[in-house]
């Protein structure tokens, strides 16, 4: 497949970026795992989940924003070179895809609380002011948003995997 590749893995992120990117990998997970407990509880049963989910929502949605500019702001370790153009790619198509979905699934989750009378509902505590599920557009899309996210978080941590095999080197350096 490929000639030997050989990285500079010395060269690392920046500690913020580090930090943020640590924390947000930890809240997808917590975020994807308390979404997915929300869908089948009854609206009565789920006040307390709903607020730490949209606590942990907004916070995960402005470490992106804050990631989001440390990214373009920042100096930043040249992209890995995995021996196949191919695959390099693919590796910064999937990064910033990342990207992109975790700004969307900030945007749409705060559309979710302001459409689906979450926010109201939780301010006044006032269950009746939710919507049906089937009446939140946006959170249709969130839903969708965070499956794709998740599948992008996997693909990542596959690539690095796969890098760790094909390269024999350990590209979690830059990121520790």
């Amino acid at each position: 497949m490929a000639h030997s590749v050989h990285n500079d893995l010395s060269d690392k992120f920046s500690k913020g970026i580090i930090v943020i990117h640590w924390l947000t990998a930890l809240l997808i997970l917590v975020l994807f795992v308390t979404g997915l407990s929300l869908k089948g509880l009854e609206v009565g049963g789920k006040i307390d989940l709903l607020k730490f989910h949209a606590s942990l929502g907004t916070l995960f949605f402005l470490l992106t924003i804050i990631r989001s500019i440390l990214f373009f702001k920042s100096r930043r370790p040249a992209d890995l070179k995995t021996g196949s153009r191919f695959n390099d790619i693919l590796a910064v198509w999937i990064h910033n895809v990342l990207y992109v979905l975790m700004l969307l699934l900030g945007i749409s989750g705060i559309a979710t609380m302001i459409i689906g009378g979450y926010g109201d509902a939780l301010q006044t505590g006032d269950l009746s002011l939710i919507k049906p599920r089937e009446d939140i557009a946006s959170l249709k899309a969130h839903t969708v948003l965070s499956f794709l996210t998740i599948g992008l978080v996997v693909l990542h941590i596959v690539g690095v995997i796969k890098h760790f095999i094909l390269t024999k080197e350990n590209t979690l350096k830059r990121i520790f």
